[in-house]
């Protein structure tokens, strides 16, 4: 049974999420891989607040798909996670569910903003941002154990080797990933990120 309560049940969700947007991406589904990405950060954001005593429900500040709203309850709640940086990536994943998971009636940006994938603009600001957010996640020591993420590095011998390679591969924020304690890390995003901006 899925518990909504649980901070480790959205951690796994979001951890199993991670690992098949990378691989997602690592086996060239270009259209595919935005798409998930955008519900990877949104599943980790929400595990965060969970983590804090926020419900997923309607009405709640963890309630719905927008990042950018999901994020500013984040920040309510602990101000210290406020970034120019973060904000900026969440923005930039949150159009790919705007224009491409739930097509509507707006227009795509015609002034270059919206990238297609490329290597540079998909797998580093994700992982990025997971590096951020996930450490931040409200779990006791032995649940951090018995992680999705945490097991799958803990004995590569026996892991999934395509689960395995999509998670490790260019994947410069493993270390910091892969935590077994609550933390705030010091996450160094990249200065030269500029695929939210117009005309990249």
């Amino acid at each position: 049974m899925f518990d909504k309560s649980s901070s480790s049940v959205w951690l796994s969700y979001a951890d199993n999420s991670y690992i098949a947007t990378r691989l997602l991406w690592f086996t060239g589904f270009l259209i595919e891989t935005p798409v998930n990405s955008h519900r990877t950060i949104e599943l980790y954001i929400k595990a965060f607040l969970v983590g804090n005593g926020i419900q997923v429900k309607m009405g709640s500040p963890a309630w719905g798909h927008k990042l950018s709203d999901l994020y500013k309850s984040a920040v309510e709640i602990d101000p210290s996670i406020e970034s120019k940086d973060v904000y900026r990536r969440v923005k930039f994943f949150e159009r790919y569910f705007d224009f491409v998971r739930y097509p509507s009636d707006k227009v795509c940006p015609d002034d270059g903003s919206l990238t297609w994938f490329s290597f540079d603009s998909n797998i580093a600001p994700l992982d990025e941002l997971v590096a951020f957010i996930r450490p931040r996640v409200s779990l006791d020591l032995t649940d951090w154990s018995k992680t999705n993420i945490c097991n799958l590095l803990a004995d590569e011998e026996n892991a999934q080797p395509h689960q395995l390679r999509a998670l490790k591969d260019g994947n410069n924020f493993i270390d910091t990933i892969n935590t077994n304690i609550t933390t705030s890390p010091h996450v160094v995003f990249d200065c030269d990120f500029n695929f939210d901006e117009a005309g990249c």
